[in-house]
């Protein structure tokens, strides 16, 4: 879909808010997950197991989340865009740092920058459009399309990057790449002042906050499930699949060495650019039918797919894995409406806050799981694991629904 017909229909002063908030969606998400993409030359380079090399990104994960929460109060009380500048450089400074410096001690602590950094965006990208765009669902449609560019982009260039020059070269050219966009986001000047019309579509209120309450619970199993997935998915592929590998070996210009781990990364980007259309799709579907139905629809779908990872491989892994990508990442255009549908207007910063240290700091929990998993049955066994949470996640939703039916729909 062309740039044009994506943008259709914001105003220019839209376009505006619009041209710093989907690309900042997009670096938090590639950030984030530049660390996934090197988890097995990492292995191999300082001689530890996998699930110990996975806990040096335990502490950018948890402060991922738990950050957000004092940036969502800043961000009610000050300038978003502000606050966007400063996360980039953080995410930035965090990444050179751990290319400069590879010792694991060290690379905790500079990765978990990068999650201070990562931290800002959500409570203050997603604030910024819901108070300022009338096309409130469309909106959050289109930043999400940028932000799963991010998340399904970061293998591939990593993997690329880390194939042609090595991992320390690539945490270094894409630290250099934050504080360069960082510095370019600051020239940008936007108007923050609500739009009237994205003030009449607010529903939310006293009597429908309490219901928010039900849907943190969804969220602490959402981040379980996403976070799990999200860090064991370029190793896992890299394990289980053969195919993609087989199929760029007659490539003659690919050097034989890190072609395994290039291919899993490259596959793991083609799986998550599935994500791109579910965003398109939710962000469409909750401008058009009831948020909570349109929020169990995508959850209840995601499902056969994350538990299918755990019985499948090769092909079958893969399109089961981008199923799944569809779904679960289709799903946040909706989560973010019904967040801000039940949710009052002068705390909508911190509400999303709330959702991002719910969904992203106990989700950082799948950190540690992945070892004991594996030990006592498995690696397949996590995608069981991640399964079940994510049907806990539906049985949730539907609490929601039957918790909430006096309220009749819930709309953007």
């Amino acid at each position: 879909m062309k740039p044009r017909h994506i943008f259709h229909g914001f105003s220019p002063q839209e376009k505006r808010i619009l041209l710093i908030t989907c690309p900042a969606h997009f670096l938090t998400h590639f950030f984030i997950l530049v660390f996934p993409a090197v988890t097995m030359p990492l292995v191999a380079a300082l001689g530890i197991p996998l699930e110990t090399v996975v806990r040096i990104s335990f502490f950018m994960y948890l402060l991922y989340g738990l950050c957000a929460l004092p940036v969502g109060m800043i961000v009610d009380r000050w300038q978003a865009r502000a606050m966007l500048v400063i996360g980039v450089l953080l995410m930035g400074a965090g990444l050179l740092v751990a290319g400069a410096v590879p010792r694991p001690h060290v690379m905790a602590a500079s990765l978990a920058l990068v999650g201070v950094g990562a931290s800002v965006y959500h409570p203050a990208g997603l604030a910024l459009i819901s108070r300022t765009v009338r096309q409130r669902g469309h909106a959050l449609g289109v930043n999400g399309v940028f932000g799963n560019l991010g998340i399904a982009s970061a293998p591939l260039v990593t993997g690329i990057l880390t194939w042609a020059v090595g991992w320390r070269w690539a945490f270094v050219t894409l630290g250099v790449l934050g504080l360069v966009t960082g510095a370019l986001f600051a020239l940008v000047r936007v108007d923050e002042h609500d739009a009237p019309e994205a003030r009449r579509a607010e529903t939310g209120g006293p009597e429908r906050a309490r219901y928010f309450v039900i849907v943190c619970v969804a969220l602490v199993f959402a981040g379980i499930a996403y976070r799990g997935n999200m860090i064991l998915l370029p190793a896992y592929l890299e394990l289980k699949t053969t195919f993609f590998s087989d199929l760029i070996a007659h490539l003659s210009f690919l050097k034989p060495q890190g072609r395994t781990t290039l291919a899993a990364t490259v596959l793991s980007s083609l799986v998550l650019f599935t994500g791109i259309f579910g965003q398109l799709a939710g962000g469409r579907m909750a401008d058009r039918m009831d948020l909570r139905r349109a929020y169990l629809f995508f959850h209840g779908l995601s499902l056969p797919f994350i538990l299918a990872m755990g019985f499948v491989s090769n092909v079958a892994l893969a399109v089961s894995a981008g199923l799944y990508a569809f779904f679960s990442l289709g799903m946040q255009p909706i989560e973010n409406s019904l967040i801000a549908a039940l949710t009052p207007h002068r705390w909508r910063s911190t509400s999303y806050a709330v959702k991002f240290v719910l969904n992203f700091s106990v989700g950082a929990s799948a950190v540690y799981m992945i070892g004991p998993v594996k030990r006592a049955f498995a690696l397949e066994t996590v995608y069981v694991f991640l399964a079940l949470a994510t049907a806990l996640l539906v049985a949730t939703v539907g609490v929601l629904l039957i918790a909430s039916r006096r309220l009749g729909s819930v709309r953007n």
